[in-house]
């Protein structure tokens, strides 16, 4: 059981018809705690009914809420949700209690003897969530191995930042048109191989739709399809629940032959489900371990 620290928002996504527990890393800890990882969420809801609502629904999928502070006076944070096509867009409440997280020392001692800690661009608008980031990834171990999402959101895109969290993150997860976007940024036409350059032990994730995802390592690059959707799902959470398989068998040492396309399978199934939290079989659980 490895011990993985996911660091950001939790909230409600509002969709045209209905409403879903969500928000990237929440999705990534309640994956990682499906998939038998010592799952810590650090995260911060509002003193209000849909703070308590959520805490109710984490408490009920198993995930712990030790690490998941309420805020008197900010409220929880809410997405609305719409869709062009298959492609969802999303409007995100600001303030909201998630940009007020603190780096309590509980979570400080938690972070000295974690695996991996997960965090993406989203939960760094805030100075006060993004100061917090920074001071828990100081005392991570070496071996912590750091797992970023660059997840963009405008208006919320800080540059600065996201380029410091890619130079410092041993695992970057990018789809095509984030892919081409820091691309401009790094002054690059070879993104993968200029990060390989300055750092051999970093692996680059590329999410690549109905296409599959690519991957490049030290050890080349690999591509894998993407499997079958059986069932109208949302779409929502599909590239968290990919990352958090991904990061899960990453740390289980799994070949760069298997790894993607296990987590293109895992990342299938929660395609053709409702939200980004759905109950997941235990015979897909099983071949992920």
């Amino acid at each position: 059981m490895h011990k993985i620290i996911s660091f950001g928002e939790v909230l409600w996504d509002i969709f045209p018809e209905y409403k879903k527990p969500g928000g990237s890393p929440a999705n990534l800890a309640y994956h990682m705690h499906v998939l038998g990882n010592d799952s810590i969420l650090l995260s911060r809801v509002g003193k209000d009914e849909n703070g308590s609502e959520l805490l109710q629904f984490l408490d009920q999928k198993g995930v712990l809420l030790n690490n998941i502070q309420v805020d008197p006076t900010q409220p929880t944070g809410v997405v609305t949700v719409q869709f062009d096509g298959d492609e969802p867009h999303y409007t995100i409440e600001e303030p909201s209690s998630w940009d007020f997280i603190e780096a309590t020392p509980s979570i400080l001692e938690d972070a000295k003897y974690a695996d991996a800690i997960c965090f993406a661009s989203l939960a760094q608008r805030g100075e006060v969530s993004a100061a917090s980031l920074k001071q828990i990834l100081t005392v991570t171990p070496l071996n912590c191995l750091k797992v970023f999402d660059l997840n963009l959101r405008p208006p919320f895109i800080n540059k600065e930042a996201i380029m410091e969290c890619i130079d410092l993150a041993d695992v970057v997860k990018l789809n095509e048109h984030e892919y081409e976007m820091v691309s401009e940024w790094f002054k690059t036409n070879s993104l993968a191989e200029d990060l390989l350059e300055r750092n051999q032990k970093k692996t680059i994730l590329i999410t690549l739709g109905a296409d599959g995802s690519a991957m490049q390592n030290a050890n080349g690059y690999v591509k894998e399809k993407a499997w079958p959707i059986s069932g109208k799902g949302d779409f929502v959470g599909v590239g968290d629940a990919f990352l958090a398989c991904f990061t899960h068998l990453k740390l289980r040492n799994t070949a760069d032959s298997h790894i993607l396309k296990l987590s293109n399978k895992y990342a299938a199934f929660v395609a053709s489900q409702q939200g980004g939290m759905p109950e997941i079989p235990e015979s897909l659980k099983d071949e992920m371990n």
